[in-house]
């Protein structure tokens, strides 16, 4: 059975291979929510976790996203109420 989070890696991974922009929103250290329009350049999996890598140079963990292209990461879905406005 696949997993709501092996999907949304999935979906990533399709996306580096269509090279397109994308809008992403994800939580900083601080928990500040940051949104950038960026492609995704590399998913990288790493013993500290799974990563995106971006055309911009920030690299961003998957437990950090909240939304890819208004598609929201596993456990994120509660974001959608406050993300309305900015999407």
């Amino acid at each position: 059975m696949t997993t709501s989070i092996e999907l949304f890696s999935d979906m990533l991974r399709s996306l580096v291979a269509l090279r397109k922009y994308v809008k992403i929103f994800y939580m900083t250290d601080l928990n500040e929510l940051l949104q950038e329009t960026s492609i995704i350049t590399a998913f990288n999996s790493e013993p500290a976790g799974d990563f995106i890598a971006l055309s911009s140079g920030n690299s961003i963990p998957l437990k950090r996203l909240v939304t890819v292209n208004g598609v929201y990461a596993p456990g994120h879905e509660d974001y959608e109420s406050c993300l309305d406005c900015r999407l």
